[in-house]
């Protein structure tokens, strides 16, 4: 084969492969334009700045699914996506119907998330808040609680997270999984004892607690002081 053909050959291979290239930066970029400025949304709805109205979650959905259309496999837009699903009813009662059916096609943006990023902590954290708002603790639930704690053992909203379900759902959790959730509270009161301890106390927890942190000076000095204040 000589050079001229050989040259030929490569153009005519290389050309739709840039092309190929080309469009889907394109569309990445696209997916961009509609994504960034809705996770920004989301983060200051999350830290409290904003507040959303029905319209503003649907806007929120509407530009995610466009984002998704372009991106199918960002992860991030899958998580984000499964948050505008569901954020709305954050606060209605796991069984109220209308709320289901969202949570449950937010359940599947995560379960797609996570397959794509299995490393990243908070969308396993996002898996098991719905599937807790959902009742469903199944196989599946315990797995994902393991992966949030050993993907960020030291992140204090995960351990908050972790713990405030496993008190939640003290009576629904197996002997090993309530083991695991004690242990998670045990790593907590090293990192954040002042946030972790009043939970605690709010879940009515505190006494079984004390009980089993016998060795730990600012455990039992919060509950000494617990105790005086029972008995006046």
């Amino acid at each position: 084969m000589d050079n001229k053909l050989f040259s030929r050959i490569l153009v005519a291979t290389l050309i739709p492969v840039s092309l190929y290239m080309i469009y889907i930066a394109g569309s990445w970029g696209l997916a961009d334009i509609y994504y960034r400025p809705a996770k920004i949304e989301l983060k200051n709805w999350r830290s409290g700045k904003i507040e959303l109205a029905d319209k503003d979650w649907d806007r929120l959905r509407l530009n995610l699914s466009k984002a998704l259309e372009l991106d199918a496999d960002n992860p991030e837009i899958h998580e984000m996506l499964a948050l505008a699903t569901e954020g709305r009813f954050l606060n209605l009662a796991s069984k109220d119907a209308g709320a289901q059916s969202s949570r449950q096609l937010a359940l599947e943006h995560y379960r797609k998330s996570v397959l794509l990023r299995p490393v990243w902590p908070y969308a396993w954290a996002g898996l098991i808040s719905v599937k807790y708002r959902l009742g469903q603790f199944d196989e599946d639930f315990f797995e994902a609680l393991h992966n949030v704690v050993k993907l960020g053992p030291w992140e204090p909203g995960l351990q908050r997270l972790v713990i405030e379900i496993g008190l939640n759902e003290w009576n629904v959790f197996p002997i090993e999984e309530k083991k695991f959730v004690l242990e998670v509270v045990a790593r907590a009161l090293e990192k954040q004892p002042g946030k972790i301890l009043p939970l605690i106390k709010e879940k009515g927890f505190l006494d079984l607690i004390c009980f089993i942190n016998q060795g730990k000076t600012n455990v039992v000095e919060y509950c000494e002081k617990h105790k005086k204040v029972k008995a006046e």
